[in-house]
């Protein structure tokens, strides 16, 4: 009978390096019980690279000195492969390792690029058995940005190995991604110590703290940009002002988008978890977008599924939503039906006319309907669709979709900015994007900014300056597609209340939309509000405390002896409902910074 030793799935969070490549000195308490490093000293000589992936383009796999000693190990893949194990590079212990003996990996990493909506590599570190049946005592997902990142992963080893039967292995098969690694150690401590006594590598961020600045300054911002007095002036039949009479002053629809992309299918149908879905959409959110329903996979796949999303889409109007439209071109391949690709190679005219059709078909069962449209989607990174196109097809993409929905915002949608170092560096070639296609012509009336955020956030004062970055092109940002993909789920909440301050608090910010709720029905299952069993985790208490309570303005106050009440609001649609001796009128206004006072008259 074979026994498989136990394996341990950590998940690991990062904090930033203070000098890149350096690893802490160990603390002084586990320092002095002398663990044996049972990394090879040869590393650069001794490592194993493997390639199964069977890729049209094979990995790279190098190495470089640093200051002629240290060496950096770099890889880099070109295409996500089938499994994450096809390509790794892995080491044989230089030391002998006894079932049960507390061990402690250490080592630095970083991604030079990864391509994914987060920027961030996705890597697996894994120690195992060198032979079959490879069981494996630890392993673990990282996620890394540009930054180099220190880490300490401490496990307890399944089984005896001896001298090089332990392999000590990363895998890099998940995205198209270049990731260095360097500083690699593998410590054994023996039994000396329990593995609740070893470091542990996690993340904070600069600003969480309670009484953060940057918070109190980014608040009284908010105020002054995104509220307004309410006053209120109350008369009876001959113009007498009334005091001592209730007025409730409600908001019934912000000015602002808080959204979230909407499953069409749990929408449309009528399955177990649909009626959760219906009520927790309609408490939290103000505008939704249908998450998949538009892309051209799934709207030129038939009437059958176009018919799904058309349900979800009157489901959503009928229930009061404003509606983004996702997304009208996304010029990758693997985004495309199969027949674009064949299209393209044999008949660059007909490839034309079917993106032409599939955008005019959405748009034109949604004109009127929606108050955006994400026209092209993620043109820094996909962009095999232009290969075969006219230099300018993306600016007639625009002109097209203004010209079928004059009324209708016309966005461009991209990623990586607001979650890393890079930041800065992708706003400016997006920018450079954007000023070009309106220089030729194309109509871009709003910038959308995905806001995907990994493992490692950045710093809040850092997600100001880089929305300051947008101020020069004069257009409006929308953050479209926001989430925090983290098993943290305290941290999770924290920035998410942070990441919703700084955006809210910045001017150039008109809308706010995350990328799905619910755990069962998100791409990303950890970025989810509420678990499989619909209990809220700590992120939904955020954003029903700041979003459904603080920034949705709804107080009663009562009328002084001038018959006037003043209440501060956030901007949008109010119900005024005054009431006297049980009679009750009321009033719809609109607030914004040029409103003025608002009267009302009663008949009583």
């Amino acid at each position: 009978m074979k026994i498989l030793g136990l394996i341990v799935i950590l998940n690991v969070f990062f904090v930033p390096a203070l000098v890149a490549q350096t690893l802490d000195e160990l603390p002084l308490g586990i320092r002095v019980l002398a663990p044996k490093n049972i990394f090879p000293k040869d590393a650069a000589k001794s490592f194993k690279f493997i390639d199964n992936s069977n890729g049209e383009k094979p990995p790279v796999f190098n190495i470089k000195l640093e200051n002629g000693v240290n060496p950096i190990f770099n890889t880099e893949v070109f295409a996500a492969a089938k499994s994450h194990y096809a390509i790794q590079s892995s080491w044989k212990s230089n030391g002998a390792i006894k079932k049960g003996d507390v061990m402690l990996a250490r080592f630095s990493i970083r991604s030079i690029y990864a391509k994914q909506e987060s920027g961030e590599a996705f890597v697996y570190f894994f120690v195992q058995q060198a032979k079959q049946p490879y069981d494996k005592s630890v392993i673990t997902d990282l996620s890394v940005g540009p930054e180099w990142k220190n880490i300490e992963i401490g496990f307890v080893a399944t089984r005896d190995m001896n001298i090089g039967e332990a392999e000590i292995c990363f895998s890099y098969a998940a995205l198209a991604q270049k990731v260095e690694i360097t500083n690699l150690k593998l410590l054994n401590f023996e039994q000396k110590i329990t593995l609740d006594n070893m470091p542990v590598t996690r993340f904070t961020y600069k600003g969480r703290e309670d009484n953060a600045e940057w918070r109190k300054t980014a608040l009284k911002r908010i105020d002054s940009i995104r509220t307004a007095p309410i006053l209120v002036q109350v008369v009876d039949i001959n113009g007498i002002p009334v005091d001592g009479v209730m007025v409730s002053v409600k908001m019934i629809q912000s000015a602002f988008i808080w959204g979230t992309a909407a499953n069409e299918a749990i929408l449309a149908n009528d399955l177990p978890d649909s009626e959760n879905y219906k009520r927790t959409i309609k408490e939290f959110f103000n505008t939704a977008v249908i998450e998949n329903g538009f892309k051209w996979p799934r709207w030129g796949a038939g009437p059958e599924r176009q018919a799904e999303t058309k349900q979800a889409f009157e489901w959503l109007e009928k229930n009061g939503f404003r509606q983004r439209g996702h997304n009208l071109v996304w010029p990758g391949f693997k985004f495309a039906p199969g027949i674009a690709r064949e299209t393209a190679t044999k008949d660059t005219a007909k490839f034309r006319k079917i993106i032409e059709e599939d955008i005019r078909s959405k748009m034109t069962y949604t004109k009127g309907r929606v108050i955006a449209w994400d026209v092209i989607n993620e043109l820094l990174h996909e962009r095999d669709f232009l290969k075969y196109l006219p230099a300018n097809e993306t600016v007639y993409w625009f002109q097209l979709a203004k010209k079928i929905d004059p009324l209708a915002q016309l966005f461009i949608n991209d990623y990586s900015m607001l979650n890393s170092i890079a930041s800065p560096r992708n706003i400016v070639s997006y920018l450079d994007t954007i000023a070009t296609l309106r220089s030729n012509g194309a109509p871009i009336d709003a910038i959308g900014v995905q806001g995907h955020i990994g493992r490692q956030p950045r710093n809040p004062e850092q997600i100001i300056s880089d929305l300051d970055m947008f101020k020069p092109m004069g257009l409006p940002v929308q953050i479209t597609e926001f989430d925090i993909n983290m098993t943290d789920e305290e941290l999770q909440a924290d920035y998410t209340r942070d990441f919703l301050i700084a955006c809210y608090s910045h001017p150039v910010v008109t809308g706010f939309t995350i990328w799905g709720f619910w755990q069962n029905k998100h791409w990303k299952p950890d970025a989810a509000m509420f678990r499989s069993d619909w209990t809220p985790k700590h992120n939904a208490a955020v954003w029903r405390e700041w979003v459904n309570e603080k920034w949705k303005t709804n107080e009663t106050a009562t009328t002084n002896t001038k018959g006037q009440v003043t209440i501060r609001g956030h901007f949008g649609t109010y119900e005024i409902i005054v009431t006297k001796n049980d009679v009750t009128t009321k009033a719809i206004i609109q607030l914004s910074k040029e409103s003025g006072p608002v009267t009302i008259h009663l008949d009583n």
